[in-house]
């Protein structure tokens, strides 16, 4: 039988026996047991302990057996000198004596022991020069020599005379200890049957979170015939009777699990996902998953979609299957496990969170001079043009600055347009440079895989919760593609998108996942094109409540353009021909967008140059630039920057303008200051200036001017661009008076006769407003004009 397969059969053994035990105890046991209870301390240690010692006062170690149960202690042996080196280690650091109580030990508390800060001690090594070979190939005899130690320095604390009469549950205290910075980080896919019994760290998402049971440590077993009772230690979880009586000589017991000396420890188990490193070469193949054991105070550290570093022990169990064929399947027996979520929040986790190389690659970066435009261009630099689109969507990547935790500080971005505009490849290179980023398409995506999916465990009626793609991308970007194939999936994204977590209330498990992620999504008009006779919402059938979340909306539209054309076609030809007529393409590009006076704006900025087209930033070091800003960097916004955006608010307020057929709330305000933030974060900066907020108003206009259209130039008989003008003012007039957008046809021909505007075809010149968008069809005759 495998040491799985025996776990669990001891396992369900001590469950059965567990049951049984209320009912089999006879009258006798009973009063044996209250008989212990009401014992002073001396009476149950002697009772219990009589020629089956754990912890001995008379050897040096007191809990020797403890530790090493199998093994005797000798003076002179290999184990022993191991623990006093541990001791002498203990003495040069100060640091571990201020936890060393017996308050402590009783309490939990864990104690940590940091490899960087032993690696660095030569004495320590010089003593025990075998320590890292011991602790990667023997890890549970190391482990013990480290806890023993531990163990000892706190007994050391209680006065001599007062061990003898110290209660024994005390002294059956484990000690919890806590390893960090074990390097190296092992992948995965590399998990091999020779890593069986080795120390290692892996780096994986969780994906499945069981359900927490109880393991027995210590159990008191009762003699059948004699009564005496006797304390066991159950190894490993593996239940372990007594094999005979030291008064009698029976080798029939019964467990008294009433006892007060019954100790059983947290049980459960996880299961972790590789984490995508968005290569194309490992697109698809199924991520690696792997099955974690969890004990004691490591129970409930993690939920579902928490990225985590462990270390522990390999293990492994054996199954026969049919034709005498044997699998051999391993997991994990968890020592440590660090939240990367939760690594600002604990002091003590990892010194050197990034190597001395990544740091000098980040500061390169930063001291580039007009950084901005180079982030830009980097971001897809196969995508030729959409610079404030690609602006949009790399301050996305950056995120705002809320130290309110019910205020959301992920940036939402959703980007319309006619298909074979390059909005795809711009989605998966977000995912690919985003530090935590996950890449679905919508028309092969469900509610469930988007959210929180729940499942039952195997030979269990136990329910499970398993994340979907939002929870998973917690604290980074989840980028949608096709979304408007996928409307029945947009009631499940409200919620994500505004409260940043996700709800579930299924067979009675009611819960709530964080989902603090950015949404980065791509949609395709209603019949593969812009329609300008509709708005956002009628071409792509979204509902108002989702389009309001969305920070910003872009429009991206195929109209022909002899230049753009001739420059797109330049880049394409010299991306597949791999030369690259940089300096021509970059002359042509900004001899289009200079403008012949004043500052220049944004979208001229944003034109990389030359060097910024050679000199690209890889995408490793921009995902760790990214990173870097998005946990070290917590912009502030200044007086000045606030009043140019409140400015800006209130002028939109007024206006009554409507961008999208979505009217301007106070998430627009929100939004602003979101990415104004993000602006002064994308250059390590501390405070968000007047420039960023400029910046941010100018993407704004950049999209609200994508969604109303200029005035058109007609060709037809008698309509000249004087009359067009001419009749929209009026129009804005009426609308100014009375307030009502919607004209009946009768009421514009009206309009055009009372200021003598001599139109031949009227119907004609209605239909032209119609296709460039400034009158939209509302109903029978009727049409809304749309301000401009």
């Amino acid at each position: 039988m495998s040491n799985k397969k025996r776990q669990d059969f001891y396992k369900n053994k001590w469950y059965t026996n567990k049951k049984k035990s209320t009912k089999s105890h006879n009258h006798e046991d009973d009063q044996t047991t209250e008989r212990i209870g009401s014992l002073d301390p001396i009476e149950t240690y002697n009772l219990l302990n009589a020629q089956n010692t754990y912890v001995n006062f008379n050897i040096p170690y007191y809990g020797w057996k403890l530790f090493f149960y199998d093994e005797d202690y000798k003076d002179d042996s290999e184990t022993v000198r191991k623990i006093q080196t541990v001791e002498r280690f203990i003495h040069r650091h100060q640091r571990f004596l201020t936890l060393f109580s017996l308050e402590n030990l009783e309490n939990g508390t864990v104690f940590t022991l940091d490899m960087c800060e032993v690696y660095s001690d030569d004495i320590f090594l010089n003593e025990w020069s075998d320590f890292k070979r011991d602790m990667y190939e023997n890890p549970l005899h190391t482990l013990n020599c480290i806890k023993l130690a531990v163990h000892q320095q706190i007994l050391n604390t209680v006065p001599k005379e007062n061990l003898n009469s110290m209660n024994i549950i005390n002294t059956l205290s484990t000690v919890r200890l806590k390893i960090l910075n074990y390097q190296p980080i092992i992948f995965l896919q590399d998990l091999k049957a020779n890593y069986y019994g080795r120390l290692v760290s892996i780096r994986g998402c969780v994906i499945r979170v069981g359900r927490v049971k109880h393991l027995a440590q210590w159990i008191i077993f009762s003699c059948r015939k004699c009564s005496l009772q006797k304390i066991m230690n159950q190894p490993l979880g593996v239940y372990t009777v007594p094999r005979k009586c030291n008064k009698c000589g029976t080798s029939k017991f019964n467990p008294v699990l009433n006892s007060p000396l019954v100790k059983s420890v947290p049980f459960q188990t996880i299961k972790i996902q590789e984490i995508s490193n968005n290569d194309q070469n490992s697109k698809g193949s199924i991520p690696r998953m792997f099955d974690i054991e969890l004990v004691d105070d490591l129970v409930n550290t993690c939920m579902p979609g928490d990225d985590i570093n462990l270390t522990g022990i390999i293990k492994g169990n054996n199954t026969v299957k049919a034709r005498n064929k044997t699998s051999f399947s391993l997991y994990m027996e968890a020592i440590t496990i660090v939240n990367n979520k939760q690594k600002l929040q604990d002091e003590n986790v990892i010194n050197n969170q990034m190597p001395i190389k990544d740091y000098l690659a980040i500061k390169e970066v930063y001291n580039t001079p007009n950084i901005f435009p180079l982030l830009v261009h980097s971001l897809c630099p196969s995508i030729y043009g959409h610079e404030i689109v690609k602006a949009g969507l790399i301050l996305s990547l950056f995120g705002g600055n809320v130290d309110d935790a019910e205020l959301r500080e992920n940036i939402h971005i959703l980007v319309v347009g006619d298909p074979g505009l390059g909005k795809s490849q711009m989605l998966q290179a977000c995912a690919r440079i985003s530090a935590k980023g996950v890449y679905v398409c919508g028309n092969s995506s469900t509610s469930s895989g988007l959210t929180i999916t729940l499942a039952k465990e195997n030979k269990s009626n136990n329910f499970t919760l398993e994340p979907g793609a939002l929870v998973l991308t917690d604290r980074g970007c989840c980028c949608i593609d096709e979304f408007d194939k996928m409307s029945k999936q947009h009631a499940a994204l409200l919620e994500a998108m505004e409260q940043q977590c996700v709800s579930v209330a299924k067979s009675g498990v009611i819960c709530s996942l964080p989902t603090r992620t950015s949404i980065l999504a791509a949609a395709n008009p209603i019949g593969g094109r812009f329609n300008r006779n509709k708005t956002v919402m009628q071409n792509l059938k979204m509902s108002a409540p989702l389009l309001s979340r969305f920070d910003l909306i872009f429009l991206l539209l195929d109209e022909p353009n002899k230049l753009m054309d001739d420059l797109l076609c330049k880049h394409v030809m010299s991306i597949h021909s791999n030369v690259k007529d940089n300096n021509t393409q970059s002359n042509m590009y900004q001899s289009m967008n200079t403008p012949n006076t004043g500052k220049l704006s944004l979208k001229d900025r944003l034109v990389p140059t030359a060097a910024e087209i050679m000199n690209v930033i890889p995408q490793p070091i921009l995902r760790k630039y990214i990173a870097y800003a998005r946990q070290y960097v917590k912009p502030k916004l200044t007086k000045e920057a606030a009043v140019i955006l409140q400015n800006c608010y209130l002028e939109l307020r007024r206006k009554n303008n409507k961008f999208a057929d979505l009217s301007v709330c106070n998430r627009q305000l929100e939004a602003m200051i979101r990415l104004t933030e993000a602006r002064a974060k994308l250059e390590l900066r501390t405070e968000a200036v007047e420039a960023d907020a400029l910046d941010v108003i100018e993407i704004l206009k950049y999209t609200f001017e994508n969604t109303v259209t200029n005035y058109p130039s007609l060709s037809t008989k008698n309509i000249t661009n004087g009359k067009i003008k001419q009749f929209v003012n009026l129009l804005k007039r009426d609308i100014t008076t009375d307030g009502n957008k919607i004209f009946s046809m009768t009421r514009l021909q009206d309009i055009a006769a009372d200021n003598n505007i001599s139109i031949d075809d009227f119907s004609e010149f209605i239909r032209k407003l119609n296709e460039n968008g400034i009158l939209l069809k509302a109903g029978s005759n009727t049409y809304k004009f749309i301000s401009l």
